[in-house]
């Protein structure tokens, strides 16, 4: 068996890695939009309901009320941090994941040059064993015509 043959299937199995890593890091990053979107939308009705309470509160409102708005909003904030924080940790393993599918890629395209490489010798062996055997065969019968005669 030629080399090149022995070093596809080892080049499939890279592939196969490669392409499992950048459908982790596509996963990863789709997490990453929809925990920026939770975000947007956290900041987005904490800003509405800081506006109602400032309508609210212009108008005039009972201690209880005041108490409901502020642990609300305090309650809001804290989301909003803790949501900043996972997009932090979301963002830190797309950079794993990216890092791991750049690993990956450079190792299966090393495979598929080194796999082009062994071809292109077995090629170049396989265009001189033909022109040998043709050499071979021409002189022969060179030889075979010339003792005939």
């Amino acid at each position: 068996m030629k080399k090149s043959d022995r070093m596809i299937p080892i080049k499939q199995i890279a592939a196969d890695h490669e392409q499992a890593a950048v459908n982790e890091l596509g996963q990863t990053q789709r997490a990453l939009s929809e925990h920026e979107m939770k975000l947007e939308q956290l900041k987005n009705y904490r800003t509405e309901y800081a506006r109602l309470f400032q309508e609210h509160g212009s108008r005039g409102m009972d201690g209880s009320q005041l108490q409901a708005y502020q642990t609300f909003l305090a309650q809001l904030d804290t989301a909003i941090r803790r949501q900043v924080e996972v997009i932090s940790q979301v963002e830190g393993q797309c950079v794993e994941k990216r890092d791991v599918w750049q690993q990956r890629h450079t190792r299966t395209e090393a495979l598929g040059k080194t796999v082009e490489r062994f071809q292109k010798t077995e090629r170049s062996l396989e265009g001189k064993q033909e022109q040998r055997e043709t050499d071979d065969h021409t002189n022969s019968q060179f030889w075979v015509m010339r003792h005939n005669k």
